[in-house]
């Protein structure tokens, strides 16, 4: 066993008064050794062994069976060295329980330069294990919640990026950022309307199989509204074969009327490149007619609590579906309102259509043609 040094009572006196643990024993490491010759008060309150019962033993004393033993293989050869060795493991006070220690070792030199003991000082870390586990563990918490909440924007932008789809995207922002939640208001507006059919539907899509009428139909909405967003129109709703547009709602554009007149005639252009798509299937080609009006309507959020739409209604509506059903027999016609007609007709050729009359309005209203050139 190796032989105890003696120290002076001033180095004792500071080994004393440390409040970190203090262990010095032998440098033969090999087992069974080494052997304790010296603890300091620290020691024993951390350890709950009095040093009349370590001293002479091995501090192997302290180890139990979660000791992570995979630490101590460089132990000798650092020391060796004269270097200062670290490690940190879970090790056992006298009773048992178990607790987190870090520890340096060092040689201790003689006189003569030879190192003949090693000095332990040892910390019980158990508390700042215990919060960085915890630390740990709320950090693994919230990279989940951020997992979650990354999922959760996404299967939102899925759902947003599909419900415009079905309802103006403005309408979409309004209704996110309404603070008041109050849905279901209206407002007025002065917009222009564009209703436009396919000629004929009926009979064409008889010849077809349902797999070759929603080709069509996707064909043709996805032309169409190409067209509309071009001239920043906003797709109402597809009813069949019906488009209903807005030109100035559920936001305001300038010009609605030249921009809807334009629109009609761009749709109608575009029939020829969707008869050349569709020309594997199509009995014959397709003709639409296209209704054009302009006036006040109330647009708004309409239905109940669980359930809404938005919508654009008023006289004017009325109006716009009554003269674009007008067009029936007639190959790609564009008939227009004398409101739309008042503000075109100085840079679009027309032609008076007649009088008309419209259901719920006692007089006659006055209806043009555009001319195609």
């Amino acid at each position: 066993m190796d032989s105890p040094r003696s120290y002076s009572d001033d180095t004792i006196k500071l080994l004393e008064s440390m409040t970190q643990s203090i262990l010095i024993t032998g440098v033969d490491l090999d087992f069974p050794g080494p052997y304790i010759l010296y603890v300091n008060a620290a020691f024993e309150k951390m350890t709950g062994w009095a040093r009349s019962e370590v001293i002479g033993k091995s501090p192997r004393i302290l180890q139990g069976a979660k000791t992570d033993l995979s630490i101590f293989p460089d132990l000798a050869e650092t020391l060796k060295s004269g270097k200062v060795w670290t490690g940190c493991t879970i090790n056992y006070k006298k009773d048992g329980t178990e607790f987190h220690m870090e520890w340096s070792i060092a040689p201790v030199f003689d006189k003569n330069g030879n190192g003949d003991q090693l000095l332990a000082v040892q910390n019980d870390i158990t508390e700042n294990v215990a919060v960085e586990t915890r630390l740990k563990q709320t950090r693994k918490r919230e990279l989940k919640r951020i997992k979650e909440i990354e999922r959760a924007n996404t299967r939102l932008k899925k759902t947003l990026d599909l419900f415009v789809k079905y309802v103006p995207e403005s309408v979409v922002e309004s209704a996110l950022s309404d603070t008041k939640k109050n849905l279901k208001k209206g407002v007025k507006l002065d917009v222009a309307l564009l209703f436009c059919d396919i000629r004929g539907f009926a009979p064409i899509s008889e010849k077809l199989n349902p797999t070759e009428v929603v080709r069509l139909l996707d064909t043709y909405y996805t032309k169409m509204g190409e067209v509309i967003d071009m001239h920043n129109g906003v797709i109402n709703q597809f009813t069949g074969d019906e488009i209903f547009a807005t030109f100035g709602a559920p936001l305001p554009i300038q010009d609605p009327e030249m921009s809807s007149t334009h629109c009609a005639i761009e749709m109608v252009n575009k029939l020829d490149e969707i008869n050349r798509d569709l020309a594997d299937i199509l009995p014959k080609r397709l003709q639409v007619g296209i209704g054009l009006n302009y006036g006040p309507v109330i647009a708004g959020n309409l239905g109940s609590d669980q359930r809404l739409k938005y919508a654009i209604t008023g006289d004017v509506v009325i109006t716009a579906k009554r003269i674009e059903s007008l067009t029936s027999g007639l190959s790609n016609a564009i008939l227009v309102s004398e409101s739309i007609y008042e503000k075109i007709k100085a840079s679009i050729p027309t032609r008076p259509w007649g009088e008309v009359s419209v259901k719920g309005k006692e007089e006659k209203i006055l209806v043009f043609q555009l001319v195609n050139e």
